[in-house]
């Protein structure tokens, strides 16, 4: 346990050398600190004996350690209130049409990556909670048939394929309506077992040759339970001191490997979180991350990651501005696309 004014040199010297990358000396202190300055080293060489600073061999002043930047965002972290013209600006950099749910979420990656400087990522409601919503089959000529499958948050998956010789376009009908009645209105992970338990019997009551039609079935859906990571700004992290700087662009790009570390970097009940990496390319490179509202969908994510030693007060308040602005986009966007569900369905 440290003292309030230990928590306050603590607080300084994190927040000081965010922004300078220079060793904190204790005379840099003595304008905030109410202390002599042999009170104020005697407090950096407890907060040094705990693990919390540590000495640069090039200078005799004192930088935060990892455990320290973990104990200031534990215990000392604030978030600082954005000004109403800053919003402004965030509301205005996301001026524009959005016909698709992707776009908006490629804005916000960009406008999130462009005002912190940092690699940028965007994930979706997580994929097992996605909700089938719609299905269509469109005969695109004589052969080629093009499936259509919209996702609760109105994610859109297209598969194009050829009409198998076994099947008929009225068994192309019956196919969609198994889908319409069988899959929509589940969960992904919920049609993932119906297509492996309820679909292989259903099929044989309809179809004579039943192997191409579970293919189909396969192949049209084995891209709904694929999760799409939208990604800006890889190209920031060359601007980080790091050895393996190839290896580590390389797993930003690894889309795979980069949701799960956003997903485990924070709990399903945390709104916003702040990891290490401990191990592999991470290390030592910090991932923050922030839930955002998808009205009446769920919660999506936005991603940070960056050097140990941003200015973590600073880089909140804009992830939080940010997720705040693509909540009412989204909230507008989804009045739109729901409005215009609604007009079809009465035609």
């Amino acid at each position: 346990m440290i003292t309030e004014r230990q928590k306050q040199i603590l607080n300084l010297i994190v927040s000081l050398y965010s922004k300078e990358h220079t060793p904190i000396g204790s005379k840099s202190l003595l304008d905030s600190i109410q202390a002599s300055s042999a009170t104020i080293r005697n407090d950096m060489k407890t907060l040094e004996d705990l693990g919390l600073i540590q000495k640069e061999h090039t200078s005799s002043g004192r930088v935060p350690s990892t455990e320290g930047y973990k104990y200031f965002i534990d215990h000392v972290l604030t978030i600082e209130e954005f000004s109403q013209n800053d919003l402004f600006q965030i509301m205005k950099a996301f001026d524009g049409e959005f016909y698709r749910l992707s776009d908006l979420f490629e804005r916000g990656a960009e406008i999130l990556s462009d005002i912190t400087g940092l690699t940028s990522y965007v994930l979706n409601v997580p994929q097992k909670e996605q909700i089938l919503q719609a299905f269509q089959l469109t005969m695109l000529d004589n052969h080629a048939v093009l499936a259509v499958t919209t996702l609760g948050t109105g994610e859109v998956r297209t598969n194009q394929f050829v009409l198998p010789r076994s099947m008929t376009k009225h068994d192309l009908q019956i196919f969609k309506q198994i889908v319409i009645e069988r899959l929509i209105g589940k969960t992904t992970i919920e049609a993932h077992y119906t297509l492996r338990t309820e679909i292989p019997q259903i099929v044989q009551r309809y179809f004579t040759s039943t192997k191409e039609v579970l293919e189909l079935f396969e192949s049209i859906f084995a891209d709904l339970f694929h999760e799409n990571l939208i990604s800006y700004g890889r190209q920031h992290i060359f601007n980080i001191e790091k050895k393996d700087l190839k290896e580590l662009y390389v797993t930003l790009s690894d889309d795979e490997q980069m949701i799960q570390h956003i997903r485990e970097s924070s709990k399903p009940d945390e709104i916003r979180s702040i990891n290490f990496g401990v191990n592999g390319h991470l290390e030592n490179l910090a991932i923050v991350s922030q839930k955002f509202l998808i009205p009446y969908r769920g919660l999506g994510t936005l991603a940070l990651v960056g050097s140990i030693d941003i200015d973590y007060e600073h880089i909140l308040t804009q992830v939080d501005m940010v997720a705040k602005v693509l909540t009412m986009k989204l909230t507008d966007y989804y009045r739109y696309l729901d409005s215009n569900h609604y007009e079809m369905n009465r035609m």
